[in-house]
């Protein structure tokens, strides 16, 4: 019981006949910025590396009537491109990918919240020289992500993020900042 108290969570009380519960939809872009070592093969062709690119999320969470929310995040990512040139021939090589992620969400200050994902990335590899290539791969990956909310009414929010997307296998990695639009759809109690 002292231990309750220290915390304070005896006297916490709440009714859950009073607190809203609702579906969130999250919609929104930014730019991504690639964290990780772009290694060009071979190392002797000259290249150029671009690790900037625009990011596209779509994040579905159920707010239930206690703090954790939880949820599904899919959306689409550019990791990284590169050029390369050997002998007068021009080639180039694309990785993107396609978050399917379990999320994990929960409030800890006003307006601000963590989320943690965890599940797959569906990657895309394209390489275009001397003839076309695509491959894709399934691999296991989470995210981490700190965002703003700013409320325009009790439907209608702008968010600001800064997300982490990791894929495990590949050990590819990559640095989200976003701006989204979140739309409290469906509320009951």
């Amino acid at each position: 019981m002292a231990v309750n108290n220290l915390l304070a969570q005896s006297n916490v009380k709440i009714d859950s006949n009073k607190v809203w519960k609702s579906f969130v939809l999250q919609v929104g872009g930014g730019f991504g910025s690639y964290t990780t070592t772009v290694h060009i093969k071979p190392p002797a062709l000259s290249g150029s590396v671009k690790r900037y690119s625009p990011v596209g999320m779509v994040r579905l969470l159920w707010y239930p009537s206690y703090r954790l929310r939880m949820g599904f995040e899919t959306g689409y990512t550019d990791f990284y491109s590169y050029k390369v040139r050997n002998a007068g021939k021009e080639g180039s090589l694309h990785l993107s990918a396609v978050p399917l992620l379990f999320v994990f969400s929960m409030q800890i200050v006003r307006r601000v919240n963590v989320y943690a994902g965890l599940g797959a990335y569906l990657e895309t590899t394209h390489l275009d020289y001397d003839g076309s290539v695509t491959s894709k791969a399934l691999v296991l990956g989470t995210n981490i992500a700190l965002s703003y909310t700013y409320p325009f009414s009790s439907k209608l929010s702008i968010v600001a993020e800064a997300e982490w997307m990791n894929a495990y296998d590949s050990k590819d990695a990559a640095l989200n900042l976003q701006a989204k639009l979140a739309w409290r759809f469906l509320r009951w109690q």
